[in-house]
């Protein structure tokens, strides 16, 4: 392949592969089925070690990529989606100019990044310091894409594996056949919202877009590029749109599993071999959508009089710590309609557009006919909220701490340790919602969804926090039971990143 060496140098080289929204469980039945070969042979030979892993809450991808490339273990990014109390407006990951803004923020914590040095990074949110620019934040500026265009080209035609006519002749058979099982499904469902969209995405996104950068990647591997960062984000689009267990998220899996073949054989081959890590940032789960169920918008719902009664004695005395309740609030204030995010499975709202989150208090104080009703809801199994110091969660009348989540009459579905996990870094995401609501589980496997998706993430169920990580029984690194998606950072760095010259015993 006649293309320039890269520049940067390093001891160890490594690719990353990120499969978006894959849960364990899901990988382990595709490997046992068959749907996986590649793979399979890889794991069941001894060559690579594959491992649960634990990556923290939320699980979602802005929070894992901000533990993974950044090693931040608070990064205050609450969802994919959120009301910025800073900005005063919502901040949407997949709008450049948003994942821009939140990029400049990471990047301004001063934190080494994963990419640093001459990194590579395809379908990122954030740029993390890499040199190409490839990630949803680079999109933001048309002088830099215009820019790096010359150098993202570069060696692109030397690497294709098949005809330009074959290509184009495969990608108008697949388009042809996703544009009828997209006319099937929304005249079933009686509903389009998505579904240009979703075309749109699977067209260029998942089909063009992915070609490119699976592309590119066999290039900088070809050039010897320290560390590359491959997302493949098609199961988790077709997973929201049609289902984590779909017959065409299904498919991804063994789509995937054919790139990584040829990933794998090329990191190989490379005239410094590549160390292939393979991971996950969260699950997907089942997902009922609110509005199917009640006819209205989460928004709607919550700002519709219901009716609903006083709280229940219980939760008062348990966000009142002992203390007396507060007096009603009607001091006058500037005008703020609520704003419930609709994240997925899970929603964040807002009740003041004040800069600092309310606590649990302020809230009684404030907007006690709210919390009445969203802990009466059947439909919502979790409400999170800051009370003092902490935070704690209301579950069915009952108001439960991180030490006390045991006695809480969860769902079996729910992670207790997804739970624990939120309530800690709660106090820390000033981002975050006045509440935090999470669908109940309704069904095994599945949840209410309060965004009109039928596969969600980012909540708090076993199978969301469900993550997992495959690398090499002869790379120089453990990634063995990790608890934390900055974990996975600060091992990856000691290995990858570390230029200092090792010492070794002279005999």
């Amino acid at each position: 392949m006649q293309v320039p060496p890269s520049p940067a140098r390093r001891a160890r080289k490594l690719l990353i592969v990120h499969l978006d929204g894959v849960p364990k469980g899901l990988l382990d039945e595709a490997l046992v089925a068959g749907r996986m070969p590649f793979l399979s042979r890889l794991i069941r030979s001894g060559q690579f070690h594959l491992d649960e892993a634990f990556w923290g809450a939320p699980t979602s991808t802005p929070y894992f990529q901000a533990g993974l490339l950044y090693g931040m273990r608070h990064s205050n990014l609450p969802a994919y989606s959120w009301f910025d109390r800073e900005l005063g407006r919502k901040v949407r990951m997949n709008t450049p100019t948003d994942a821009l803004t939140i990029d400049q923020r990471l990047r301004g914590a001063g934190r080494t990044s994963l990419l640093d040095g001459g990194g590579h990074g395809y379908f990122s949110l954030f740029r993390a310091g890499a040199e190409n620019a490839l990630s949803m934040s680079t999109l933001a500026s048309f002088e830099q894409m215009s820019r790096a265009f010359s150098y993202e080209m570069m060696g692109l035609l030397s690497a294709r594996t098949r005809s330009v006519w074959d290509y184009l002749r495969s990608l108008g058979m697949d388009t042809w056949a996703a544009a009828r099982e997209v006319i099937h499904w929304a005249r079933g469902l009686h509903d389009w919202r998505h579904e240009p969209a979703f075309l749109f995405s699977h067209v260029f996104l998942q089909r063009l877009g992915w070609s490119f950068a699976f592309t590119k990647a066999l290039v900088d591997m070809a050039r010897g590029v320290p560390v590359v960062y491959l997302v493949y984000g098609n199961y988790d689009e077709v997973a929201h749109r049609r289902g984590p267990r779909s017959q065409l998220a299904q498919a991804e899996l063994h789509r995937v599993d054919t790139y990584l073949a040829e990933l794998y054989a090329v990191a190989g081959a490379a005239e410094q071999p590549y160390d292939v890590v393979i991971l996950s940032d969260h699950g997907h789960v089942d997902c009922l959508p609110w509005e199917q169920r009640k006819g209205q918008s989460l928004t709607q719902w919550l700002l519709a009089p219901h009716g609903d009664g006083p709280l229940h004695d219980d939760l008062v005395q348990g966000l009142c710590e002992g203390r007396p309740r507060p007096a009603p609030d009607s001091t006058p204030r500037a005008p703020f309609t609520p704003v419930a995010i609709e994240c997925g499975n899970f929603a964040h709202v807002y009740l003041s557009g004040e800069p600092r989150p309310l606590d649990a208090r302020a809230l009684l104080a404030r907007h006690p006919e709210i919390l009445a009703r969203v802990t009466r809801s059947p439909d919502i199994g979790i409400v999170a909220l800051r009370r003092g110091n902490g935070a704690v969660a209301l579950v069915r009348d009952g108001v439960y701490t991180v030490d006390t989540l045991d006695r809480a009459p969860l769902s079996s579905e729910f992670s207790k340790r997804a739970v624990a996990d939120f309530l800690r870094v709660l106090p820390t995401m000033s981002t975050a919602g006045d509440l935090v609501l999470f669908g109940e589980a309704v069904q095994r496997g599945g949840t209410v969804g309060f965004a009109w998706e039928f596969g969600s993430h980012g909540g708090l169920t076993r199978t969301e926090a469900n993550s997992l990580v495959c690398w090499p029984a002869k790379a120089p690194v453990d990634l063995s039971n990790l608890s934390h998606c900055a974990q996975l950072h600060e091992r990856l760095a000691a290995t990858y990143l570390d230029s200092t010259p090792r010492l070794r015993l002279v005999p």
